[in-house]
């Protein structure tokens, strides 16, 4: 059991000299601000802690800079001040600078954003005296950056070691809603797994070919499952170096390994596609969709289905002349999940854009990417592992901020 919310108020009320509290968001948005699910996410977080009388510290990082690019704004957390603002409902006091250079006691405001944690070499290498350098800035600490905590960054393990730490709103609900699919499943289960490479997904793969009842295998990476079989797959994007690994898949496997029958091909990405079996693909084609029969097959297995794990895009969604597929399967997957109780659980960023409004309907939406998928694979991931109430490792209430 993780320590949550629920501990983080009884240790609220045990201790009132608690004044401010660290939040480990992620406020890594796009450039184009757009998309505010990450902000939205940690909105019931931010404001029960307020209405509690605490101030709030929000920490995160923001792209991949290094130490050297601090002076470059288009890496500042500034660019997503607006946006965090008008979700959570409060003025935002950003600081600007380093934090080494600013005295934590003349933060004053209920709201104070910090600049990006990638600024400094201590944060990805969790460095334990940067973590104890940032905790000088909260008398307690919050994790609700459930989509980082498979890294093992200071603002994510090293600090647990210096404050008394929980999971904040937001990381609870990945962690429960991701569980079912992990330590509460209900059989048949199929996992429909997308994207582009197999490399990057071998252990969710080995892994769901192991628990999943069947396993279907799409986007294209799909190509390189289908050319471990001997078929031609033409242009399309195949890994010649992970044919192995797709044939010792296929082989070891307890599910059963459900692949397109037909694929959407065309010359080029910006080309109009046709249909076609995968033995047929046209010479100089490459393939970019499911086909129709392909999604005929996933809807089957879905109505049959009580449990579902959707990660990764079955097509090259982001081209118009490509989105069928992927709004078909949604479309499948919601109706399943509305009228026959199919517990429905989608993970990671493309997989939820690919969905468009049908990701409304489904039991449960993370938007996590790499820690969506360690987690899936059974990895435990270090940030959560550093608030299980069974950790030692815990920090005591400083004398003040």
């Amino acid at each position: 059991m993780i320590r949550d919310f629920e501990d983080f108020k009884e240790y609220i009320a045990q201790h009132h000299r608690v004044r401010r509290c660290i939040v480990r968001a992620d406020l890594n948005l796009p450039s184009d601000v757009k998309d505010l699910t990450r902000v939205y996410a940690i909105k019931d977080t931010v404001r029960d802690v307020l209405d509690m009388g605490l101030s709030v510290v929000l920490i995160s990082h923001y792209k991949r800079p290094s130490a050297e690019d601090a002076n470059d704004p288009k890496y500042s957390l500034r660019n997503v001040v607006n946006s965090v603002s008008s979700v959570v409902g409060e003025e935002i006091n950003f600081v600007e600078g380093l934090m080494f250079d600013i005295d934590p006691s003349s933060i004053t405001t209920k709201v104070t954003l910090l600049e990006n944690l990638r600024f400094y070499d201590g944060e990805t290498k969790n460095d334990r005296w940067f973590a104890e350098a940032l905790a000088r800035f909260g008398d307690v600490y919050i994790n609700d950056a459930f989509s980082v905590s498979h890294r093992k960054h200071a603002s994510v393990c090293a600090i647990t070691e210096h404050l008394p730490s929980f999971a904040g709103r937001s990381m609870k609900r990945e962690i429960d809603g991701i569980s079912v699919v992990t330590d509460h499943i209900k059989h048949p289960f199929t996992a429909i797994i997308g994207g582009s490479k197999v490399s990057s997904k071998i252990e969710v793969l080995q892994h769901l070919s192991q628990k999943a009842d069947t396993l279907v295998i799409t986007g294209a990476m799909a190509n390189t499952f289908l050319a471990s079989k001997g078929i031609d797959m033409k242009c399309s994007l195949v890994e010649e170096n992970q044919l192995e690994t797709a044939t010792r898949i296929w082989h070891e496997s307890k599910a059963n390994i459900v692949l397109p029958e037909d694929l959407v091909a065309a010359e080029s990405i910006y080309h109009a596609g046709t249909s076609h079996d995968v033995t047929q693909i046209p010479d100089g084609y490459s393939c970019f969709d499911i086909g129709p029969r392909a999604v005929v097959k996933i809807a089957e297995i879905v109505e049959k289905s009580r449990t579902l794990l959707w990660n990764g895009a079955v097509g090259a969604f982001e081209f118009s002349n490509f989105w069928e597929g992927s709004t078909r399967v949604a479309k499948v997957v919601a109706h399943a999940t509305k009228h026959n109780a199919l517990v429905s659980v989608i993970g990671g960023g493309e997989t939820v854009a690919s969905m468009g409004d049908y990701k409304d309907y489904m039991t449960f939406v993370s938007t996590a990417g790499g820690a969506f998928l360690e987690f899936v694979a059974g990895y435990k991931l270090p940030g959560v592992e550093m608030l299980r109430k069974d950790n030692t490792s815990v920090g005591v209430l400083k004398s003040g901020t």
